[in-house]
C-alpha cells in the first residue's frame, strides 16, 4: 500500500499514468475512491496522483484528536506534489478540497500552473442564507448519532441523501468530517487579490444541473471574485463521478486552455 510519510500523518496515494501532474483533491469526507471513474482516461494525458486526506480512510493520524487546520493540509498536497515532480503541476479539487488547493497556490505562487476548483462551498459569499452550522452538526452528532448529523448536512447543503446505512468506514470519514473538517472549510476565506496575482490559471467549474444548490451559488459567485466566467460541467456537485463519461474529456480539453 503506497503511504507517503508527511508530518503528523501517513497519506496513502496512488500515482497513475504518464505527462504532466495532475493532483485530485477530494472534499469533505470522501477519499481518492471519488476519483476513480475519472482516472483512467486522465491518466492517458497525465500524471494522475490520487490520495485519502489525513484523518480519511486509509491516511493515518499520529493523533487522531490534533486540531486540524486548512495549511497542513495544503502543505500535504504540496509535498504529495513534490514526491512526483517539482515541474509546475495542475490540481483539480473538489469542494471542500478547493480550500486547500486555494490555500497552496496564495502561498506558493508558481507550483500551480492550473488550478480547478469545482463547486468550492464557499457559502458566507451569499447573501441572505446561513452557512451550514458545524457546532450545531456537532451537537446532533453528539446527541443523535452520525446518520442524523449527515442527513441535516445533506438537506442544508441541497444532496439527496443516500439509501441505507452508512458503511463503517463512510460513518467513520463522516465522524471526522464533523468533528473535525467541516468548521475549518466553512471559515475559510480565500485571498482573492493574491490568487489572481498567483500567476495560476484558476477555472471555478459548476454542475449543470446543481443550480440552485448553496455550493454552486457560491462557486457562480467566486468566479466573479477572481474575475473568471464559471465553467458548467455535465452533472451536479459530483458530476466528474456520475457523469465521468462526459466530464472527463471536457475537463482534459479545459486543462489544456
Amino acid at each position: 500500500m503506497p503511504m507517503l510519510d508527511v508530518p503528523g500523518a501517513r497519506l496513502h496515494h496512488t500515482v497513475t499514468g504518464s505527462g504532466p501532474v495532475l493532483l485530485c483533491i477530494p472534499g469533505g469526507a470522501a477519499d481518492s475512491g471519488m476519483f476513480a471513474p475519472i482516472t483512467g482516461p486522465l491518466a492517458e494525458h497525465y500524471t494522475v496522483i490520487t490520495y485519502d486526506p489525513r484523518g480519511i480512510s486509509r491516511s493515518i493520524l499520529d493523533d487522531p484528536d490534533e486540531k486540524q487546520r486548512v495549511e497542513v493540509h495544503a502543505d500535504d498536497a504540496l509535498r504529495l506534489l513534490d514526491s512526483v515532480s517539482e515541474e509546475p503541476a495542475v490540481i483539480f479539487a473538489s469542494s471542500g478540497g478547493c480550500m486547500q488547493a486555494f490555500d497552496l497556490v496564495t502561498r506558493r505562487p508558481g507550483r500551480v500552473r492550473t488550478l480547478f476548483a469545482h463547486e468550492p462551498p464557499l457559502t458566507y459569499l451569499l447573501d441572505g442564507q446561513p452557512d451550514i452550522d458545524p457546532d450545531e452538526l456537532l451537537h446532533i452528532h453528539r446527541e443523535h448519532g452520525i446518520e442524523a448529523a449527515v442527513a441535516k448536512f445533506m438537506a442544508e447543503a441541497g444532496f439527496e441523501a443516500g439509501e441505507g446505512a452508512l458503511s463503517p468506514e463512510m460513518r467513520k470519514n463522516m465522524e471526522f468530517f464533523v468533528v473535525h473538517l467541516m468548521k475549518i472549510i466553512g471559515g475559510f476565506r480565500p485571498d482573492y487579490e493574491a490568487l489572481k496575482a498567483s500567476g495560476t490559471r484558476i477555472v471555478v467549474g459548476v454542475g449543470e444541473t446543481s443550480a440552485g444548490q448553496p455550493a454552486h451559488e457560491a462557486a457562480v459567485l467566486a468566479a466573479g471574485r477572481l474575475g473568471v466566467e464559471p465553467a458548467y460541467f455535465p452533472g451536479d456537485h459530483g458530476g466528474f463521478a456520475s457523469e465521468a463519461a462526459a466530464f472527463a474529456p471536457l475537463l482534459r480539453k479545459t486543462l489544456d486552455g
